[in-house]
């Protein structure tokens, strides 16, 4: 995972880099929307994959039942491997791969899990956030004696975030005072300001004003929804609410865009099932997820799940395309398999006639010669008179 760390890290910076130079306000959150952008290209090649393979499962779903149903009552091994055999050629010959609809969601696990590690700390690898830290730092270090200790006095008053605690954990007796400062909230920074001396904290004053420009987006992204509530910003309750609903309503536009296939005895489709429970559990989940995380975090959902939408619409056509291709396949060997079934109906109808011997033949027709009726006495007597005259 370092490795994908360190990849969109140095994505990240560059972007940071690039829109620093056009407005030191609101740069962290510009980074992150550009950023959302730049990864969702990268993973749309992943996308095509998977959403075309889920609806050409779907088109062949009534070729693979037909073959279900022929081997349905067969369990010898010969049978089995028959039916694995049949199922590969259909696989085959319309180019499908049956694990191509997994195997995007796990290539994608690691990448999202990557961003989200990325995002959870950017001072880690944007270089001038980085360097505000370690100059803040220094300032502390060199004006505050006992710095340890007012540190650890703002974080009894203020508790870190579960998120900046793993973070830290993650680092151990290597994490510096600059770590520390990277992870805390505007009410942290407030506290620190009550148990320092004016003359301190105006030396900060620059690097904090500097430090707030960059991360402000419309609200402080270090902060999470649920300190500004806390201090009766109840307007932030919107960012968790947008992320449940953005998620709400991409999930339903995938759905609707996958078009799982109905099974041929009518039964509801357990995939579709299992969509609609996802569709209504993902929003919850993400809505809380935002709610409890820096709002950076919450804000790279958010735009995810926009652009997603729209990239949706272009992955669609493409798909569709695709889809037409197979489709016409799908028909025509349809019909082919059709023409096929009725001429062997017709030729099991035109049964040929039993072959009979020329001996019967002869004898049934001697038997079948009209016989002539018998004369009577009166009838030969009457015959020989007439002879006679």
């Amino acid at each position: 995972m370092g490795i994908i760390n360190s990849f969109f890290g140095m994505i990240l910076n560059l972007i940071f880099e690039g829109i620093a130079l056009l407005t030191p306000v609101g740069t962290l959150g510009l980074t992150i929307i550009v950023f959302t952008v730049v990864t969702r290209l990268l993973l749309t090649p992943l996308q095509i994959k998977q959403m075309r393979t889920t609806r050409a499962m779907s088109k062949i779903q009534p070729e693979l039942t037909r073959i279900q149903k022929k081997y349905a009552n067969k369990k010898d091994q010969q049978s089995q491997m028959a039916y694995s055999q049949e199922l590969q050629a259909i696989y085959k010959k319309y180019k499908i791969s049956p694990f191509a609809g997994c195997l995007p969601l796990l290539i994608q696990l690691p990448l999202i899990y990557a961003l989200y590690n990325v995002l959870r700390q950017p001072s880690r690898y944007i270089s001038k956030l980085s360097e505000m830290y370690t100059q803040l730092a220094d300032v502390l270090a060199q004006n505050v004696a006992n710095v340890d200790t007012v540190i650890n006095e703002v974080v009894n008053k203020v508790p870190l975030s579960s998120t900046a605690m793993y973070e830290l954990q993650k680092l151990g007796d290597t994490a510096t005072l600059a770590d520390k400062l990277s992870h805390f909230t505007t009410d942290q920074w407030n506290a620190m300001r009550e148990l320092i001396s004016p003359q301190v904290y105006d030396l900060l004053s620059n690097l904090l004003e500097a430090k707030h420009g960059f991360e402000y987006f419309i609200v402080n992204l270090v902060d999470s929804p649920s300190q500004l509530v806390a201090n009766g910003q109840y307007l932030a309750l919107l960012i968790p609410i947008a992320a449940g609903a953005s998620t709400f309503i991409f999930s339903k536009i995938t759905m609707a865009a996958s078009k799982p296939a109905t099974p041929a005895n009518g039964e509801a489709n357990p995939a579709d099932s299992m969509m609609k429970v996802m569709n209504i559990m993902m929003p919850i989940m993400m809505g809380w997820f935002s709610y409890t995380v820096p709002n950076g975090l919450a804000l790279y959902w958010i735009s995810g799940n926009i652009i997603m939408m729209v990239q949706q619409i272009w992955v669609n056509k493409i798909v569709d395309k695709q889809q037409a291709v197979l489709e016409e396949q799908l028909r025509k060997d349809r019909e082919a398999a059709l023409a096929a079934q009725g001429v062997k109906k017709k030729k099991k109808k035109k049964k040929p006639k039993p072959e009979v011997a020329t001996g019967e033949v002869e004898q049934k027709a001697i038997d079948e010669k009209p016989k002539k009726p018998k004369k009577t006495a009166s009838e030969d007597e009457t015959t020989n008179s007439t002879k006679e005259d």
